[in-house]
Parts: structure tokens; sequence; C-alpha cells
């Protein structure tokens, strides 16, 4: 090279350093940022809008940008994406955090990007009792929330939390991406939905209280109605997915496979259109819910495995599902059934535990059934290496034909060969059913070891020597104080079990009394010191439980200071915040037998720290409920479009004033057309109203749809008190009808429901 080349060459160099050392400096975000190489952020919280491309963007292949110590916030409006991803192939990002907007991230178009580390949480939500579509034909990813995956594929999200939101993650029409040690919990509609989204991964995530009011309210407002929120949803041609390992309690459902978009051949149920067949459910704690534990509906070949149901209303619902292998799950203390099928065909259950702690001999533990609705058949079921216990009928048949061979029956009293009852459709093959010992009999106990762990800490895996324990058998039932807990491993003479990070919806003492039930034995208690965090905010104490009206609450617990109570997200009249001891009010106007969750917390946003939700019920004796003493409706019989006259009194037997609806105001006419809920007049939570119904269709409102309602006129009623209120409808439609009154507690249930029936006569 000659010495002009070297020249040239090195003032190129010198002309090139200003350039990289920019390249390398920390980049200052603005609004419309577009990043395509690798880059670090200049550390800062900016406050930028989306004007629809991305507050900030991400394309091209091949980089990591890290975010650390960097936040991006919305205008919290439910606008926008904080940071959008698109036609990106291998990028990673770390470490940022995003929120206030419609979405936190989203990844669009794009093959192997990579979140690790990041917090997308308090983005776009929606009111508790929302209900969207639900029958699963489009994506639903409109609503918002923390993380959006769509047309992408083999991407990772990988310890990221995304919290406090409509949804924690969704991935839509996006195949093999992989989302494992993140916490998508407190989302007010799904932790994970997947839509047209096939051989995905979710594993060893947490995604409790997923469900509406996001575990500030007790379930939801009117109790067991969670409006098909769930801890993971999957639709609409979600084939091949594992679910596996994840915390998914109190959602409500943890699970739910549907295919609701109706059958591919008219005048048949199954197979569906766009079902979602062939997923793995595996080895995930789904206890909790007020639905189902697991729900898979319509759907084909799915592997139900290891799971904890417990504790739920239904462990699992396998409503017209076919072929799924069922095996090694915990379903016990179900309120209705460990398990229901209808119309179900050829599934196995093999070596799962169904059971009731507390014996129930009219109940069933297994009810599968033919419905009559249509011609699908109910049947071909497998039964083999169950256990069966705390109910007089472990497996009942309904036109429906089953084998069952080789299970255990612990039975109520003298031992019986019998655990099937069936009616005269069904048929049924029993072969080796094992005898333990009856319920009715006291249990022999046996010694469990002492562990080499002196203290059992949250959040861990525990492994207990339990003498007896085989693996390829059903599992034993390891419970704390007398919850059954998430058993992730089995061998030889010991157990691995999960202890959760908080302890389920009751207060978190010192000490964990363990006991193990395996084949109608059930073990000694084991109690071992319960090791919390050290700065972990925790009530160890909630009285009285249940509370009556009036009642002072006492909460007692550790790192309780400076912050509140909330009874179903609102905050408590606090009398006394003395330490870790904290006396507040319950709530004025409680018209019916309620339920709160309990929740301290402090500071706000991203900032906030809280226990977990507890329940604490209140209860009223029914005489001591408001209600109605009479009503009449007069004239009995009159002419179309006269004046139907109804008078209703209602005396307060509370110990304490009742809150009442004052709009619409008395005396109010409706036309017979008219409903109430079309006019704005709507009910009000926490208030008395009345409402009138009829027998018939009225102006395109079902019979039940209870379409006019009726305020008072004053806004409360004194114990002992009694007010009448007088309202008309203007009748319309001639013939004979029945007429019925309610008296309503707005927005929890029907204190007096179908009262007072009477049949109008309405002439031409």
């Amino acid at each position: 090279m000659s010495q002009w080349s070297r020249l040239i060459v090195l003032l190129f160099c010198l002309a090139a350093l200003p350039a990289i050392a920019q390249a390398q400096s920390p980049i200052q975000l603005g609004p419309h940022t577009k990043i395509t190489q690798k880059a670090a952020i200049k550390a800062g919280v900016y406050k930028i809008e989306d004007d629809g491309a991305g507050a900030v963007q991400v394309s091209g292949h091949d980089f990591t940008i890290d975010f650390a110590h960097v936040a991006l916030q919305g205008p919290g409006k439910s606008v926008g994406t904080g940071l959008h991803i698109t036609d990106a192939k291998n990028v990673t990002i770390r470490g940022l955090k995003v929120s206030g907007y419609l979405w936190g991230v989203v990844i669009e178009r794009s093959s192997g990007v990579k979140l690790e580390g990041c917090v997308t949480s308090h983005n776009a939500d929606l009111p508790p009792g929302t209900v969207i579509d639900e029958s699963g034909k489009e994506p639903e990813d409109t609503h918002g929330g923390g993380i959006l995956i769509r047309d992408s594929k083999n991407c990772t999200v990988h310890g990221c939390i995304s919290q406090y939101q409509w949804d924690g993650i969704d991935v839509v029409r996006s195949d093999g991406n992989v989302i494992s040690d993140g916490d998508f919990s407190y989302c007010g509609n799904w932790g994970l939905h997947l839509w047209n989204s096939s051989r995905n991964t979710f594993r060893h995530n947490r995604a409790v209280w997923c469900t509406t009011g996001e575990g500030k309210l007790f379930q939801a407002l009117t109790g067991w109605q969670t409006y098909d929120s769930q801890a993971v949803g999957i639709d609409h041609n979600s084939n091949e997915n594992t679910i596996e390992g994840n915390d998914l309690r109190f959602g409500g459902d943890a699970i739910f496979i549907r295919a609701n978009e109706g059958p591919i051949t008219p005048g048949t149920v199954v197979p569906p259109r766009n079902g979602s067949h062939r997923n793995i459910l595996r080895g995930n704690d789904c206890s909790f819910s007020p639905n189902n534990a697991i729900e898979v509906d319509l759907v084909d070949d799915t592997i139900i495995e290891n799971n904890n149901c417990s504790n739920s209303n239904y462990g699992l619902w396998l409503g017209y599902s076919r072929r799924c292998i069922v095996r090694g799950n915990i379903c016990v203390n179900d309120s209705s059934h460990a398990v229901e099928i209808e119309n179900g065909q050829d599934d196995l259950f093999e070596n799962n535990v169904f059971g009731f702690d507390t014996p129930r001999p009219k109940g069933q533990l297994v009810f599968l059934r033919q419905n009559g609705r249509d011609k699908t058949r109910s049947g071909g079921y497998t039964f083999r290496g169950n256990v069966f216990y705390g109910a007089g009928t472990g497996l009942e048949l309904k036109a429906t034909q089953a084998t069952l061979t080789g299970n255990t029956v612990v039975p109520l009293s003298a031992p019986t060969q019998l655990i099937t009852h069936a009616d005269a459709a069904s048929t049924f093959e029993e072969k080796t059913t094992q005898q333990a010992v009856p319920d009715s009999a006291p249990r022999p106990l046996y010694r469990l070891p002492s562990p080499s762990r002196k203290t059992i800490r949250p959040g861990s895996m525990v492994t207990l020597k339990v003498p007896g324990v085989k693996p390829k058998t059903a599992p034993p039932v390891v419970e704390i104080a007398g919850i059954p807990v998430w058993v992730t491993s089995i061998e030889a003479d010991a157990v691995t079990f999960w202890m959760p990070a908080d302890f389920w919806d009751r207060p978190g003492p010192d000490k964990a009394e363990i006991r193990v039930l395996r084949s109608g034995l059930t073990s000694e208690a084991l109690v071992l010191p319960i090791a919390w965090p050290t700065a972990m905010p925790r009530i160890d104490g909630l009285s009285p439980n249940p509370a009556k009206i009036g009642d002072i609450l006492s909460i007692t617990g550790d790192h309780l200071t400076a912050g509140q109570v909330l009874l179903n997200g609102q905050p408590a009249d606090i009398s006394i915040a003395n330490g870790d001891l904290i006396e507040a009010k319950l709530p004025g106007g409680i018209l019916v037998p309620t339920r709160y969750n309990v929740i301290w917390e402090k500071g706000v946003g991203a900032d906030r720290v809280h226990t977990w939700p507890m329940t604490l019920t209140v209860t009223i004796p029914q005489e001591q409920l408001p209600h109605l003493i009479a009503a009449e409706f007069s004239p009995k019989t009159l002419k179309v479009g006269e004046l139907l006259k109804v008078t209703m009194t209602v005396r307060n037997n509370l110990p304490a004033p009742a809150p009442l609806t004052m709009k619409p105001a008395p005396p109010f006419t409706y036309d017979e057309k008219q409903a109430s809920y079309e006019m704005g007049l709507e009910e009000v939570p926490g208030k008395l109203h009345l409402r009138v119904s009829t027998d018939f269709e009225v102006g395109g409102h079902n019979p039940g749809s209870w379409p006019w309602l009726f305020g008072f006129d004053r806004p409360t009623l004194a114990p002992g008190e009694t007010t009448t209120v007088v309202g008309y409808v203007r009748v319309q439609t001639p013939g004979v009808h029945e007429f019925r009154i309610g008296l309503v507690a707005g927005g929890f249930r029907f204190i007096d429901d179908n009262a007072y029936r009477t049949k109008i006569t309405v002439l031409p």
C-alpha cells in the first residue's frame, strides 16, 4: 500500500469515529423513536404518546436493546402501543417497563424476538363484569393489556411481569412461541389467551386471580359469575399447545378450551368449526376456581395430567370432549362434582384422585351423562386405577357406557363392590374394584418421617418421605390446613409438592400443618414453621370471620403500616392503625349475606405492594333480610291500553338502614314494550330496588328479563320501617298472563324472587 493509500484509509477511519461513538452512546427516547440496531437507552421515565405506529418502534434483525432503568408511560387512556416491534428477526428486548397504553408491547410479523425481564403492567382495562364476545370467532385483541404477539413465530417471553389490566398476554395467529417464568396475575379477563395459535408453550408462570375484578372483588359482584374470565383461554383452531407447571389459582376458570362457533356439519354438535385439539395441560395448580378448574368443551385428544383441580365448583368439566386422556389429577373438595361430562366420548381416566374430605352420603364425585338435547353418543369411557373417597356414589351414569378396572373406593359404610349408580339406559363393566377402610371408621394413621428441611418456604418445592407411595399410581393427596396442594412429582416413598407463595384466600399462619392421604390412609399431622419473606406484608389474623353487620374488623399481621385496607376494592373506614394492628368498620348498607376480598395495600401503580386477597364472610339470618311483606296487582281484568297498577310494600328487617334506589321515582308508568335497561334506568349496586316481570315475551324482551324496575321515594329505609311503592304498566297484549314481583339487592341477587304471582286477564 502506498503512503497516499495509507493516509486515505487513516482519514476515513478518523471520519468514521464520531459516528461509531454516537452509535454506542445511550439513546434519548422521544416521539416516533425508531430503533433498527443494537442500542442502549438512556435511563429515565419517558412520557410518550403513540399516534398510531407505536411510541417507540423497533424493526430489523440480530441485535439486542437494553432498556435497563427505562420506563415508558402512556397517557393512561387505553390508547396506543408503548413498544411496537414489527418485521423483526432475532431481536432481544431486555428490562423495559411500560404502562399506560392500550398495549404495553406488541410483537407483529416477527420471528425469534425475545422479551426478557420486562414489566408490562397497568395498561388498558375494562370495568369489572364487562362481557365481550364469547363465541371465539374473533381474536378479541382490541381491548388491550400487557403483551400482544400477533402474526409471529418462535418468539420468547421470559421472566416478564404483566399484571393489573384486561389481558396479561395474547397470542394471535402465532406459532411456536415460548412464554416462561413470568407473572400474568390479577388481570380482569385473561392471563394468557391463544387464538388461532398452535405449538406454543406456557411454562412455569404465575397467573393467579385472573377474574373479573382482578382479585379486588370477591370473585365477581354476583358471586360465582366471572364473565368467562380465565387464567388461560384457548380459542379458535389453537392446537398442540403445552400449558405446563403454572400457578393458575383463583381464575374465573383456570384453563378453558372452547369451540363455540357451531358444528362443521349442520344438525350435529361435534366436530365443531375451528376446534382447538391435541393440547397438553400438565402439572398446573388450577385450584380455587369459582367455576371450573379445567373446562374442555367440544374438542378432541386433550391430555390433562398431574393437575391440582381442587376446591373449585367443578374440578373438570369436559362437555362433548372426545378421546381425552385424564391422568394423575387431584380433584378434591369441588363443590358440585370432581368431574362432569355431557355427551363425551371415549375418554380415559387413569390414576386420578376424586374425593370429598367432608363425607357426602348423597353426593356423586363423577357424573357422566347424555344430556338429551341431541343424539351425540355418551360413552366409551374407561376408568382404571383411580381413587374415590368421601361420597356415597363414586361414579354416576345417565345413558352412558363405561368400563371400570382396578379402581379403589373408600366407602362411607360397609364395604361394597358397587361404586357406580347407573340408570336403565346405561351399561358398565366393573372389574377388580379394591376396597379401603370405610370413611365412617377411624382412618389408620401413619407417621411421616422427619424431613431434612425444618421450615417450609412459600413459593418453593417441598419433598417429603411418605411410606408406601409409588410412582405411576394415583397420587397421594398432600393437604396443608386441609387444602390439597399441587403434587409435582412422585418417587418411591417420596412426594414433592408446591407450597404456594401465599396462603390461598385466608390469613397466613406461622406454621403449616401437613397431612398426606393415600388409598384411604391418613398420616398424622406434620407441623413445620413457615419462613415468610422478611419484608413481605402479611395478614395473619382476620376476625371476626364470619362477621355480622355492625362488627369491627380486627386485622393483625406483619409490615402493615402506612397503608389502607380494601374491602371489595373500596377503602375501609379505619378506626385504629397501631403498628401491625388495624381495626376497620364494615361498610354501611350491607343488604344480604356478603363476601369480601380483603386486601391491605400501600402505594400505587408499579410501586404498589399488597397482601394477597382473602375472604371475609358477613352473615345475615334470612329473617333479618329486607323483604316484600305485601303486594297486589289491580285490576285483575282490564283492556288493552289500560294501566295495570302494582302496589308493593317492603320492610327493612336489618339492624341498620337499607340504602334504596330512587330512580325511577314512584309512581312510575311503563309502556308494556319498554324496558328499564333500555331507558337508562340501571340497578345501583348495594341498593334495594323492585322488579316486575311477566310470563310472555314483551317487545322482544324474554319472559325472564324482568324489564320493569321501580325505585323508592326516599334514600334509605330505617331498621323496622316499611314503605309502599306504587307503579304502573300500560298493557298491550291480550290474553291471560301471569305477573310477578321481585325485591333485588342491586349488584348481588334477588332477595324475594318470583313473588306474588298473579293471573291478569287483558281483553282486546
